[in-house]
Parts: C-alpha cells; structure tokens; sequence
C-alpha cells in the first residue's frame, strides 16, 4: 500500500469509529429516554440497544474489509 493509500485507510477507520461511538450514543440516549422513566436500569437500555448499534459495528467493519481488500488488490 502506498502512503496515500495508508492514509485513505486511517480516515476511514477513524470516520468509521467514530459514527460507531455516535450510533451507540445516540440509540442508547434514546432508549433510556423511554425506559429510565419506567424503572429500567442503564444497563437494560444499553441491551435493548444491542441489535441496533452491534448492526452498525458489523457494517463498519464489512466497510473497513472491504475497502482495504480493494485498495490492497489494487496496488497489486
């Protein structure tokens, strides 16, 4: 891989990384938004959020894959 190649790559885990911080944030806000109130623990929001946000880090890492697998087989 080349320097600019290497350097697309770091970008994109780190844009990846980081909607994957905001998704688990977000969802989990928004869950204990509703289930807090009803007596349910941070804990169980952070569950109840589990196939949302884990979506997303499976996504993120498919993405990452892919994508160095394409650039690697590109400079080949």
């Amino acid at each position: 891989m080349s320097e600019e190649q290497q350097k697309k790559s770091r970008l994109l885990a780190y844009w990846l990384f980081s909607t994957v911080l905001i998704v688990f944030g977000a969802i989990t806000a928004y869950i204990a938004l509703w289930t807090l109130p009803m007596g349910a623990s941070p804990m169980s929001a952070i569950w109840m959020g589990l196939p949302i946000w884990g979506t997303v880090v499976v996504a993120a890492i498919i993405i990452y894959a892919g994508y160095y697998f394409y650039t690697k087989s590109k400079s080949a």
